[in-house]
């Protein structure tokens, strides 16, 4: 089958477009490791794994999302939620369908050497890291491939080009906020080619099934104090996409900026270059710019890696639109050199944004591991991650692991291996979920009993015990897997007083170690009095 596959495919440059893509899998998947869910993700893991309307018709962030929720929805129920490694590679084919339908775009423009060199530039884009490595930006890279194919498919000569088009547009609209952009890029392009007649529904039909949708769940994240900064936020979007290219400053990006405007300028007015295309991918990319600065420009983040993903390709194509006439030679070796550049200048970004992901999702696994060994005693509305996982909540946590029958986190005696670091994040999911629990500052009528040994640190091995100090006033501490207590398990016992302390545990051998914080003074155990 292979090699009746490859005896059709006498074009050279399609197996070594599909080499690359093979190798670009490879490179994301070995810097990848062992991952689980993060961030917005859990919002899709939580509250989309069962098969209802809202699944797919609530909003995220303000965007319809049909397409990556049914994706989600399907994995979830199809390989649960320990697998995360089939996730990674749902999104890694969605960047490589959206690269190769760039590198098919560029083709049509420029030859078969520029797609393939700059295809690799979008390929291997280190900088546009975040949407690579993260499967739940599978909506952004659907909404652009959308987009891309719409492209496709207007300017081809399919029988059904019409209707091949308004599916792709859909799917962009579908997909995330960027089909905003996609359709009203598309209108122009389509209002400037005379093509009203024969293709207006294209727009049309998409436009209104997502007003319709809006009626009924549209949020807006509009702020209105954002207009005031739009032209200044759209201007340094343009400037962070050009600069990203090649990972330099922003100052090199407002260069390339002001290079990139003379260029365009010189050939659509000097030597009357000119296409709708060109000005529906303008559009296009101010549109979604202005967008963004209305919604999302309180955070200020023109050159996240997010958005830069979205827009470099539609830069590239816009500039195919003007050099298209420039001699072929000189051009390929320009787009040779400029992606060598971008590739070998992002390499390292891509590398820090996957350690990134991977030490967020060692520490997550972890904390999860320590919630579920709690789980008849935490507070169901308990959080264990505000900052890597926001949305869970320990009663739609245990709900969806019951359900898709599955667990992302580590196993529960493998903790000891992590660093001290993730260490100290377990106990403090173990103190907040009830594993420890500290009783109120009481006087002693004894003192500390002799018949118990005082010294810096002792192990607490019974289910409730009395602490106090033979040296007076003392700071302790205590730790289960930590190397030292972190700060949120530590307390002060004042002199002539005792703390009461509870362990809640569902196996044996939970041993807490209590520690003097104070140099030169004990604690010493007691039987509790409670």
């Amino acid at each position: 089958m292979i090699l009746k596959v490859l005896n059709k495919t006498r074009d050279i440059s399609v197996l070594i477009w599909v080499g690359l893509c093979i190798l670009a899998i490879a490179r994301f998947a070995s810097i990848s490791g062992e991952r689980t869910f993060q961030y917005d993700e859990w919002n899709f893991v939580l509250n989309r794994w069962q098969l209802s309307l809202d699944t797919f018709l609530q909003p995220h962030n303000s965007h319809l999302s049909i397409f990556p929720a049914a994706v989600f929805l399907f994995l979830l129920r199809a390989v649960g939620l320990a697998n995360y490694w089939v996730y990674l590679f749902a999104g890694f084919l969605m960047h490589i369908a959206t690269a190769s339908t760039f590198a098919l775009l560029i083709s049509k423009r420029l030859g078969k050497t520029c797609a393939i060199a700059l295809g690799a530039l979008f390929l291997f884009l280190g900088t546009g890291a975040e949407n690579i490595l993260w499967p739940f930006q599978i909506g952004s890279m659907g909404s652009l491939a959308g987009y891309l194919l719409a492209l496709h498919f207007l300017g081809s000569e399919y029988r059904h080009r019409q209707f091949l088009t308004m599916v792709a547009v859909t799917i962009s609209i579908g997909s995330a906020g960027f089909g905003i952009a996609a359709v009203i890029g598309i209108s122009v392009q389509i209002v400037l080619s005379k093509q009203i007649r024969k293709s207006w529904w294209v727009a049309v039909g998409p436009s209104a099934l997502w007003m319709l949708w809006y009626l009924n769940y549209g949020q807006s994240q509009v702020e209105s104090e954002n207009l005031n900064v739009a032209l200044r936020y759209i201007n340094q979007s343009l400037a962070g996409s050009l600069n990203s290219i090649f990972a330099l400053s922003i100052g090199w990006g407002f260069v390339f900026e002001i290079l990139l405007l003379i260029a365009l300028a010189y050939f659509v007015l000097v030597k009357k270059i000119y296409s709708p295309r060109l000005a529906g991918l303008a559009t296009a990319l101010l549109v979604n710019w202005f967008f963004i600065a209305l919604s999302r420009a309180q955070f200020w983040a023109p050159e996240g890696s997010r958005y830069v993903y979205l827009t470099i390709p539609l830069i590239i194509l816009a500039l195919a639109e003007v050099t298209i006439k420039l001699p072929r030679p000189q051009l390929n070796l320009a787009t040779i050199i400029i992606s060598i550049w971008s590739i070998t200048a992002t390499w390292s970004f891509m590398n820090a944004h996957a350690a990134w992901l991977r030490d967020w999702s060692t520490t997550l696994r972890a904390e999860l591991s320590a919630l579920e060994s709690q789980k008849l005693f935490v507070d169901p509305n308990y959080s264990p991650d505000l900052l890597r996982a926001p949305d869970i909540l320990a009663k739609k946590y245990f709900a969806a692991t019951a359900a898709l029958e599955s667990s992302p986190a580590r196993d529960f005696s493998s903790l000891t291996t992590t660093s001290n670091n993730v260490r100290i994040e377990i106990d403090r999911v173990l103190l907040q979920t009830g594993a420890l629990v500290l009783g109120e500052t009481q006087q002693m009528s004894l003192g500390c009993n002799p018949q118990f040994d005082a010294s810096d640190y002792l192990t607490i091995d019974q289910s409730s015990a009395s602490i106090s100090s033979p040296d007076g006033e003392i700071e302790i501490g205590f730790r289960r897997f930590a190397d030292d207590p972190s700060s949120e398990l530590r307390t002060v016992i004042a002199d002539g007083t005792q703390v009461s302390v509870t362990i809640q545990q569902i196996s044996d051998n939970q041993f807490w170690t209590v520690v003097s914080l104070t140099p030169n003074k004990r604690v010493c155990l007691s039987a509790s009095s409670g």
